[in-house]
């Protein structure tokens, strides 16, 4: 669905057919509110990066469109997730201070969007890929042509959801009237019932399923048992 289309049938979902009661840049701006927040709700644009591992830098640059972290491997092993917050916690020593070695753990620095792997890499790591898996955020729609949800074909089921929230986004603009409260209602209904379908379908397609850790969206996985930047 190209978004043109999206904006005649959110145009139909409020009562203004003729495209007259809103601009055309709220209409546009409702449709990539909505694609981010499809993207952030059903977590069904993952992508891949690999950054090269490089001796004694801990943080990397995280991509453009990085928006949640599911996985970050060095060496093809996964890091275990942690935060800043967490490292402070594990140990009475200086996480910073570390000596250089084989990285086990891995954060995401908001603040800096880099994401950081303890320790640092030694001369032995170095060279090697550190692969990170992530749910990205939707190119921004700049023409009617372009199509939602960065043109993914399996994607464009799930349009409607897209439609449903950007279309309940813009009669938030108007008085909030019973009728207006109950139409809202009805199109968090319509995209509740995509979005819940796009997470059935994703989650089956990966080993876990999501949970927040941080402040940022990691895989669910039993860490117990695995070594730590202190530890080894």
């Amino acid at each position: 669905m190209d978004r043109i289309t999206a904006k005649g049938y959110v145009s139909l979902k409020i009562d203004d057919p003729d495209r007259t009661r809103f601009s055309d840049a709220t209409y546009n701006n409702a449709l990539d509110l909505s694609q981010q927040q499809f993207a952030i709700d059903a977590r069904s644009i993952i992508k891949e990066t690999t950054l090269t591992a490089v001796t004694a830098q801990q943080e990397y640059a995280l991509p453009s469109d990085f928006l949640v972290s599911v996985l970050v491997r060095h060496k093809g092993l996964q890091l275990t997730p942690t935060t800043k917050l967490g490292l402070s916690f594990q140990s009475g020593q200086d996480w910073t201070a570390l000596a250089n070695g084989t990285p086990v753990m891995a954060y995401i620095d908001e603040q800096d969007n880099k994401l950081g792997v303890v320790p640092a890499p030694d001369a032995g790591a170095a060279g090697a890929n550190i692969v990170l898996n992530y749910v990205a955020i939707p190119s921004t729609l700049t023409s009617d042509t372009q199509v939602l949800l960065n043109a993914d074909t399996i994607l464009q089921y799930y349009a409607p959801a897209v439609v449903a929230w950007a279309a309940r986004e813009m009669l938030t603009y108007v008085p909030q009237t019973p009728e207006i409260l109950v139409k809202r209602t009805e199109l968090m209904k319509d995209y509740e019932r995509y979005k819940n379908q796009a997470i059935s379908t994703y989650n089956n397609m990966i080993d876990e399923s999501f949970r927040m850790k941080g402040g940022q969206h990691w895989q669910t996985q039993n860490t117990k048992s695995k070594s730590n930047a202190f530890t080894g």
